[in-house]
């Protein structure tokens, strides 16, 4: 879901915008939050979680500026992947069969305990049935193997090496669910110091970004061979992997779903994840669009 940035990367787009990018990897979006706060880290990307909702609460500045992943009807980058002896002996075939079963998560209090949740109600369970595990989706991917979790939720391109490797199956897609048919997964957020004290760089930024959007659209998204190359360099995984991947909705105008973003702070407030809700206006700036 970052090929907006890769391929305003690779294509040039930041350099016409003026704006030089240095990347660098975190283990996960929780562990950008930190440096996101206090202005670190100017741009970062990863997917709403209660933690974010929870720092926002606690006074830390960045907001969430543009979109970076949905599933929509023929989107499906997130799977539910099933070991696949579970898939061929016939144990699992329905959501319904999940129950009792121990699923791999990449991090408690993130959408895809949302999801998980979403899945089990559209066939009358609750969350509570499943025996939810967390762990890297590496790891994930590796206690499938080891048969140590029954099942697996992950974003691609986790899915599809599952399958290549014979170890688990896509079985259950977000579109199967009516709930989480058209549903936002990750953003783009910026830092209130990168806001505030140079909002036309942030601009510059965004710009080149609808471009790499927009340029994913037009060209029908990972099947393109330019597209896939361009993740290829940049993920260090094999062409026909990213091709064989189960593909992600970018909008092309860069817009995020709000109303999910604020169904997800709903969720963990239930859950008792989140302590304090706050209004979407303090989560979401999406002035950097216009």
């Amino acid at each position: 879901s970052n090929a907006g940035i890769y391929i305003a990367m690779d294509k040039g787009y930041f350099q016409e915008h003026g704006v030089t990018v240095d990347s660098e990897r975190f283990a996960s979006a929780g562990k950008m939050t930190a440096p996101l706060a206090t202005g670190q880290i100017d741009v970062s990307v990863g997917s709403p979680s209660a933690g974010l909702f929870n720092a926002i609460a606690g006074g830390m500045d960045f907001k969430i500026v543009a979109d970076k992943g949905q599933v929509r009807p023929g989107y499906n980058f997130t799977p539910l992947i099933v070991r696949k002896d579970l898939v061929d002996s016939g144990k699992v075939k329905t959501l319904k069969d999940l129950k009792g079963l121990k699923i791999a998560n990449g991090a408690k209090g993130i959408n895809f305990d949302f999801f998980l949740a979403k899945m089990m109600e559209s066939v009358g369970l609750t969350y509570d049935v499943l025996d939810v595990v967390y762990m890297s989706y590496p790891d994930g991917i590796k206690a499938l193997a080891s048969k140590a979790v029954d099942a697996a939720f992950a974003p691609e391109p986790w899915g599809a090496q599952a399958e290549k490797e014979k170890i688990g199956v896509r079985l259950f897609l977000t579109e199967q669910v009516p709930t989480l048919a058209s549903f936002q997964v990750a953003a783009i957020m910026y830092s209130g110091k990168f806001i505030k004290e140079r909002p036309k760089v942030a601009r510059a930024f965004m710009q080149s970004y609808v471009q790499g959007l927009k340029l994913y659209n037009t060209r029908g998204g990972l099947k393109d061979p330019e597209i896939a190359g361009i993740l290829s360099r940049h993920l260090k995984l094999p062409v026909e992997t990213i091709q064989a991947t189960l593909p992600v909705y970018l909008d092309p105008s860069g817009k995020p779903r709000v109303q999910d973003l604020a169904a997800f702070q709903d969720w963990f407030h239930q859950m008792g994840w989140v302590k304090e809700p706050v209004p979407m206006d303090r989560v979401v700036d999406l002035s950097f669009l216009e």
